[in-house]
């Protein structure tokens, strides 16, 4: 990105060996990471503060072999903040949050 002119290094970090931009991340399913025309959501920082309601509220529906429970601590690892644990049911899910308050479920 440097070397290509496409950032500065004040715009930019080393995370997990890999050089990636300051002020947003993104998401991609595993084995896409990488790859052109891949499947992502990317997370970027605005300077206003969250206004009020969600308008888009993400339900993430984990893999066959991981659950909720698994996914929680690395997520609060990468900055989100669990909210609140809910169930309709055999259904079970965690509420979470992103660091600018947008929240999300996980099940």
């Amino acid at each position: 990105m440097i070397e290509a002119g496409h950032a500065t290094e004040s715009d930019t970090l080393v995370h997990n060996g890999t050089l990636v931009w300051r002020e947003g991340a993104a998401i991609c399913p595993a084995g896409q990471a990488d790859g052109p025309g891949r499947q992502r959501i990317l997370f970027q920082s605005v300077p206003e503060p969250k206004a009020g309601k969600n308008r888009v509220h993400w339900d993430v529906t984990l893999g066959d072999d991981e659950d909720a429970d698994q996914a929680r601590p690395r997520l609060e690892a990468r900055g989100a903040t669990y909210l609140a644990t809910s169930n309709q049911g055999p259904h079970v899910w965690h509420v979470m949050a992103d660091p600018e308050g947008n929240e999300f479920c996980i099940s």
